[in-house]
Parts: structure tokens; sequence; C-alpha cells
């Protein structure tokens, strides 16, 4: 008897950790997100003085994120976003006002149905014979770059978009946006399998592309631009790996031409954040910039013609004399670090005691 009780207690002890490589850790990271540059900088330092959300857009943000079995939490000092796919909610806290609020997968499925309707409908209104002529590119490509990144090598990938249209009129004016994304990937790093499969079910769940980068979300509300965003979904799939760095420029484009990677042209020193020759005002006989460096560049976009005059051959390229960079309007960095798969506190996960619900507005829409 006691022979078959040991033989059943090593047995038990045995499938434990056969079974230990197959359960799923929690998993904690890092992210710091912030504003590196661009000629808008100096616009959002101005609103900066009368907005305290504006000064919270121009400094570095550190979240923390969490995954505890269905439920990611990810924490900032003014905020905290917990989805629990177990009961198909997002549960957005406002550590400022000590308020909460809850929005079911069903209300947001809702509110995403209609925005697309309400884009399907511009996208209709806009397709009149006044209206410009919009044409899309994306790519993702590869070229080749390592570096070191906390102690792992780390591979280049590039992701452009453009967004140029064409007056549909005998000015033949054209203005246009890119937005580029030099991303640094890693093969591994602790808690990839978990990430992955909580973003594969909320996917499923929400009926939405997690793995999705922002400019393919940006590129998928502009009406027209279904054959682009294919591409990059299927050139996507040649992508593997975790992006732990990201820097990313939305600009204008007068040409159609992707804005050149970080690495290849980094912002002139104006054009940096926390630049003192960034003070966010402009010349006042310089008409187009007393919009800020969002109205000078843009309307040097729209004002620029398809066949550039000798004086302007230089900046149809977007290489002025500010260098390549000049047309970028916002330049943000992203970087993961610190991953853990050490267990984290369920309490994490629960509304701060005393907060009060107020109704989401996502609900309202």
């Amino acid at each position: 008897m006691e022979i078959t009780l040991k033989k059943q207690l090593y047995l038990a002890l045995a499938a434990t950790t056969l079974l230990q490589p197959l359960a799923f850790a929690d998993v904690t990271y890092r992210e710091t997100a912030q504003i590196t540059g661009g000629s808008m900088v100096g616009m959002l330092k101005m609103a900066a003085v009368f907005s305290a959300q504006a000064r919270q857009a121009t400094q570095p943000t550190t979240s923390t994120i969490m995954i505890h079995g269905s439920r990611m939490m990810r924490s900032n000092p003014h905020s905290t976003e917990i989805i629990d796919l177990d009961q198909q909610s997002i549960t957005y806290v406002d550590t400022d006002k000590h308020t909460y609020s809850i929005v079911t997968f069903a209300q947001m499925q809702q509110a995403m149905a209609k925005a697309a309707a309400q884009g399907k409908n511009n996208g209709a209104k806009a397709s009149t014979s006044s209206a410009p002529q919009m044409s899309f590119s994306a790519h993702i490509t590869s070229s080749g770059a390592t570096r070191q990144i906390d102690g792992q090598n780390a591979k280049e990938a590039l992701l452009t978009l453009t967004m140029l249209a064409t007056a549909d009129d005998s000015s033949n004016t054209k203005a246009g946006m890119a937005a580029t994304s030099e991303m640094w990937l890693v093969n591994d790093a602790p808690g990839m399998a978990e990430m992955r499969k909580f973003n594969q079910r909320m996917a499923e769940e929400l009926a939405v592309d997690l793995d999705a980068t922002p400019m393919a979300s940006l590129l998928a509300a502009q009406p027209g631009s279904a054959q682009a965003l294919a591409d990059l979904k299927k050139e996507s799939a040649k992508m593997s790996g975790l992006p732990v760095l990201q820097v990313t420029r939305v600009g204008v484009s007068p040409d159609g031409q992707p804005l050149p990677a970080p690495s290849v042209a980094p912002l002139a020193e104006d054009q940096k954040q926390g630049s003192s020759a960034d003070s966010g005002t402009q010349s006042t006989n310089d008409k187009p910039s007393k919009f800020g460096g969002f109205g000078k560049a843009l309307g040097s976009a729209l004002t620029r013609q398809k066949s550039p005059t000798p004086s302007e051959s230089g900046t149809a390229t977007g290489k002025d004399s500010n260098g390549a960079a000049a047309g970028v309007l916002i330049e943000s960095q992203t970087q993961l670090f610190n991953f853990s798969t050490a267990p984290v506190d369920g309490a994490s996960f629960q509304v701060p005691p005393g907060y009060k619900q107020v109704i989401s507005p996502m609900q309202g829409k």
C-alpha cells in the first residue's frame, strides 16, 4: 500500500513537472512613449501653457503593462486601462479625476461599425467631380541593419505610408501626407508567447487586429485605401519579431514620396524636442507661419505644383535648406523594456476604492 501511494505521488510530481513549461506565466513590461521633435512641437509647447492635457502630450510617458490570465492592464501616472477577455469589457480609470468607466466589447464593436459607416459616407461625398483624386502607397521593407538593444540583437524594419491628393482641375495641384515608422525587432523576449496568445484571443473576441500598427489604422480610415491596406497586411506577414524600439514620423510629402527614416536623416536641431531654438513663435511678417509649423509646412505642400521650378527642385524630393527631414510635423518614439514573467499582483487589475463610475464616452457615440 505504501509503495502504491509513493508511486502515485511520484507520478503526480512528474506530471506537474512535465506540464509546467506549458503553463502560461504572468507578464510585465514597461513602455516609454515621447514626442522627440517635428515642426509642430512649438505649437504643442504654446498650447501647454494653457492646457494640462497638452502639457502631458509634450512629456515622456512611461506605462506599466501586465498580463494575468485573461486580463491585461496598462497603467501610467494619469490613467489605467484594464481589458478583461472573460468579461468582454474594457475599464478606463482616470487617476487624476478619480473616476472610471466600463465599455463592453459589444458596445465597442457598435461604435467601430458606426465610425466605419460614417467613413464610407464621407468617402461617397468626397467622390464628386470637384474632389481631389487620392492615391495611397504602403510598404514594409527590411534593410538588413542590426543593432544592440538591451543586450539583444535587433533587426530593422521600415514601414512607409503615403497619401497624395491631386486637385481635379487645370491646376493639377498636389498635396500629400506621409508617415514612416522605423522599427527595431527582437526575436525573443520574456513573455512574448503570452503577449501573442492574449492578442490573438483579443483579436478574435473583439474582431480587431491588435498587431496592426497605428499607421495601418490611419490608412484604414481613409476612403479608397483598401488596396494599399491589403498590400500592407501581406507584407506584414513576412515580418517577425517584437518591435522593442519604434520611431515614427508624420509629415508633408508634396510629391508623394516617403519621409526619410530617422536613422538616415536625423531632425535638425531646431526641430528636436527641448531645443531652445523652438519657442513656438514665428515672425509676424511671415503669414503662413503665424499658424505655427503645421500651417507653414502644410501651406507649402498645398501650393507646390506637379512640375516644380528649378529653385524648387530640391524641395520636391523633401530636401530643402533645412535638410531631408524638413517636412516632419511630428516625430515620436516608443520603447519597450524590463520584460519579466514573475507573478503579478491581482490587485493591480481592480478599480481603486472610492472611485466614482461615469458613463463611457463611447456609449454616447
